[in-house]
């Protein structure tokens, strides 16, 4: 194999311009400006992989002499003929020819690969984090599709599962050492979340999801991934009558003046499939200590009924001041359930000032007089089998969560009441991506896009890949080192004299 030619790759790059405004010259007056514009852009494609071949022509081969001395006085030979490998970028795929240097029982040494910062796949970094932002968003089909159709080029969808399952390696890494927010970016209160939402997943590993099935029940097709999500907000306080009004009587109370409207600040997601629930809460936590290490600010836990994440948060926190909130959606949510049982159909006018103003008396604190009240109505009323299960099941909410129900005391502090943030990462983390028609996942491919979603939808995606590419630098240098009969325990400044030879620095 030969190396490439400098002057070869600018006579093709003139070649492939010319032929560009020869393009447009000639069709200029018969072309309307889309279909103008869409060859334009196929033609400079070409323009720019002659641009990317005429790079790796003025790098080099890698050739730094006759010989590779290593430090533990090693020689590796420079071998006469080149060793290429594809090159598959944004702008098309091309071989890059590179010096090796050889000994007989060690692996081959390429400088160009350090020299060129050169990914272990064939993809390139861009490429790589293309498929990936795509991916993240759509699903693999149709991410193979765009692809295709912007940048003329095919990838099997089969490869983008590939790819995110390489990329998301370097989570845990790069979570470890992210400094945490700018204080003056944060809120007054640090509050944590967490929810559960289903994946689907493909048929063979439905056998290893433990389905505990009940009368009527169906077998389960979904594995559930625990969301959890870290932030700041500001204090709010509110009236009760405002906040009952805003949720019972949405449109009468959407101009009201006396809202204040707060903003999450700084949300750090998580949703896994793998990790356990504690997993994924310690490392929650852990995010809000490290923003808030002296716990200056005051900690909030904002759950929906799910007792054994409130047992789970308990374990966690042990030792750790803070108020726990029980979800204000899902308690109207009760309401609805034991005010449908009280009211006729077609009474949804009463129904809905009923539980207007039993939500107000949660909000001002008498959670009790409610529990009284529905537990007098049962007594003196003859209900329906259903509608008296209705009933007893809100009962039955309220009394095991009444101790996170003070919203009294949490509205005048200005806590937030309602878990938006983590059931809007449910969302837009977990189903927008990993449901609809058709869709059925690995553990291992779903927990791979879940992670990046994670990155995505935290907005940490630029800096998650500089530091992802980093990573992967210095796990190849190390399956190097290990190749040529380096120890396992060499230290970073060797692997940098290493790098500085390689790169001829």
């Amino acid at each position: 194999m030969r190396a490439i030619s400098n002057e070869k790759c600018i006579s093709e790059g003139k070649l492939e311009l010319q032929n560009l405004f020869e393009f447009v010259n000639q069709n200029a007056e018969s072309m309307q400006s889309y279909e103008m514009e869409k060859n334009i852009f196929q033609l400079a494609l070409k323009i720019a992989l002659s641009g990317m071949k005429y790079y790796f022509a003025q790098k080099g081969t890698g050739d730094i002499g006759p010989e590779l001395k290593l430090d533990n006085d090693v020689i590796l030979k420079r071998e006469s003929r080149l060793h290429g490998r594809d090159y598959f970028s944004i702008f098309g795929k091309f071989k890059v020819p590179r010096t090796c240097y050889r000994l007989e029982g060690y692996c081959g040494i390429m400088p160009l690969d350090a020299q060129a910062d050169l990914p272990d796949r064939c993809y390139s970094y861009l490429l790589q984090e293309t498929m990936d932002y795509l991916c993240v968003r759509d699903s693999f089909d149709e991410s193979k599709a765009t692809l295709e159709k912007i940048l003329g080029i095919k990838i099997s969808p089969s490869r983008f599962e590939v790819v995110s399952q390489d990329s998301c390696t370097s989570y845990n890494k790069f979570y470890e050492q992210k400094p945490p927010p700018s204080k003056e970016s944060e809120g007054e209160l640090q509050v944590v979340s967490f929810d559960g939402k289903g994946v689907p997943v493909i048929k063979r590993e439905l056998s290893e999801l433990k389905a505990r099935l009940g009368k009527g029940e169906k077998r389960q097709k979904k594995k559930e991934a625990l969301v959890g999500v870290s932030y700041t907000v500001d204090r709010n306080v509110r009236n009760a009558k405002n906040v009952a009004g805003n949720l019972i009587y949405p449109e009468e109370n959407r101009n009201n003046r006396e809202q204040k409207s707060v903003k999450a600040q700084n949300i750090r997601r998580l949703a896994s499939l793998e990790r356990s629930k504690a997993d994924v809460m310690d490392e929650i936590i852990q995010d809000a200590q490290t923003r808030d290490p002296k716990h200056q600010r005051q900690w909030v836990v904002l759950l929906d009924g799910a007792l054994h994440l409130w047992e789970l948060v308990g374990q966690h926190l042990k030792g750790v001041e803070y108020v726990g909130i029980l979800d204000i959606i899902h308690v109207v949510e009760y309401l609805y359930i034991a005010g449908n049982a009280l009211y006729r159909k077609g009474e949804a006018v009463k129904v809905k000032k009923w539980v207007y103003k039993k939500l107000v008396d949660i909000l001002e604190g008498r959670v009790d007089a409610v529990i009284d009240g529905l537990k007098q109505t049962i007594s003196k009323r003859k209900l329906s089998k259903s509608k008296l299960k209705s009933i007893n099941d809100t009962l039955r909410y309220f009394e095991n969560h009444r101790e996170w129900m003070k919203y009294d005391k949490y509205l005048k502090a200005g806590f937030p009441i309602g878990t938006g943030v983590v059931e809007s990462s449910c969302g837009h983390t977990v189903k927008d991506r990993m449901e609809g028609s058709g869709r059925r996942w690995s553990i291992n491919g779903a927990e791979a896009t879940l992670l990046l979603r994670s990155v995505y939808t935290s907005e940490d995606w630029d800096d998650y890949w500089e530091s992802h590419m980093q990573r992967e630098r210095r796990l190849m240098n190390r399956r190097t080192f290990e190749g040529i009969g380096y120890p396992d325990d060499y230290d970073s400044d060797t692997e940098d004299i290493y790098l500085l030879k390689l790169t001829g620095s």
